[in-house]
């Protein structure tokens, strides 16, 4: 393994989310190799201006600016914030299209996709944003693949994610293709943060999304009614005769504000349910799935592969890694 650090460029337009920037650089600071760093982290500004500042009006001095900076980029990230949702100049465009053929990763940071879009980089590319400008991403770059569902994605050697945390589970996850999931998990502990959420969880709570985005309308209590019950029977007849409509009535109005299926729907909810369990530590499987309304184990098995690629074991193995040796 070569011991010259791998080199993280975070390309920076100002303003942007603090967050956006010092969670992942926060990742990428704790491995080491043989007691040295495994990455050198640099800070390019999109801008003439050596400094970049954040929407907090918190700045960070002694950044290059990009077309002054030739020195190797292993991994490219483009930073999220207001600062990337405007137009970027002809220069910044050209330079990255032609940096990034010889970049082994190029990625983006919540609203970073918009830096990288107007380059040609995220063609015909599967890529995500912040649910809320994703709409906006999919308007102005119709050659994109959009995916709004998931946190981040890998397409190739291109990976986008979703709002400002998803960029620390991306940190973790590149973390672990370089060095091996047993130093991403010290490194999410170290942290302390409860695990690596895999790229296709849903950007945020289901229960918390449904209730916003029922609220106003007559299932606006079903959602706190459905989590109460979700060891119980939870049919479309059950569901229906709770909002007062027919069967039918319901099932129309269900797709037109949920947009999926009930079955589908509570499936999300009680793996939602079952997660919490699990980072708990405190039941076994069998009781976890009788808690949370699955018919046994491997019901709550398959519904964990289908949602989040793991399996139960693998997400509780995740929760409660253990630190692997010093060296991080």
């Amino acid at each position: 393994m070569s011991t010259r650090p791998r080199v993280i460029a975070f390309l920076v337009a100002s303003p942007f989310e603090l967050l956006t920037l010092a969670g992942p650089a926060a990742v990428f600071a704790y491995p080491k190799v043989k007691g040295k760093r495994y990455y050198s982290l640099k800070i390019l500004s999109t801008q003439p201006e050596a400094d970049v500042h954040s929407t907090g009006d918190v700045s960070l001095s002694r950044a290059a600016v990009y077309s002054d900076y030739s020195g190797p980029i292993d991994t490219l990230m483009a930073i999220g914030g207001e600062g990337s949702l405007g137009d970027q100049s002809p220069d910044l465009i050209r330079w990255i299209r032609r940096r990034s053929p010889h970049i082994r990763r190029v990625t983006s940071v919540c609203t970073g996709a918009f830096l990288l879009a107007p380059t040609g980089v995220l063609d015909g590319r599967r890529v995500t944003t912040h649910w809320r400008y994703i709409d906006l991403l999919a308007e102005r770059y119709k050659q994109l693949l959009i995916d709004r569902d998931p946190i981040f994605i890998k397409d190739g050697n291109i990976y986008t994610t979703a709002g400002v945390s998803a960029g620390i589970d991306l940190a973790l996850s590149l973390v672990e293709e370089d060095l091996g999931r047993s130093v991403a998990s010290t490194v999410a502990r170290e942290m302390v943060l409860f695990l690596r959420r895999p790229g296709n969880q849903a950007q945020y709570s289901t229960l918390l999304a449904q209730q916003a985005d029922v609220g106003g309308t007559a299932l606006r209590d079903l959602p706190a009614f459905t989590k109460t019950r979700l060891a119980q029977k939870l049919d479309v007849n059950t569901l229906a005769k709770f909002v007062a409509m027919t069967p039918r009535t319901f099932a129309r109005q269900f797709a037109l504000h949920f947009k999926t299926t009930p079955a589908r729907w509570i499936q999300s909810l009680r793996v939602e349910a079952a997660r919490q369990h699990l980072e708990a530590r405190e039941l076994p499987l069998k009781a976890i799935a009788r808690l949370t309304g699955f018919r046994d184990e491997q019901a709550l098995r398959q519904a964990f592969l289908q949602q989040l690629s793991l399996t139960p074991k693998e997400y509780r193995e995740r929760f409660g890694a253990r630190e692997a040796g010093r060296d991080l």
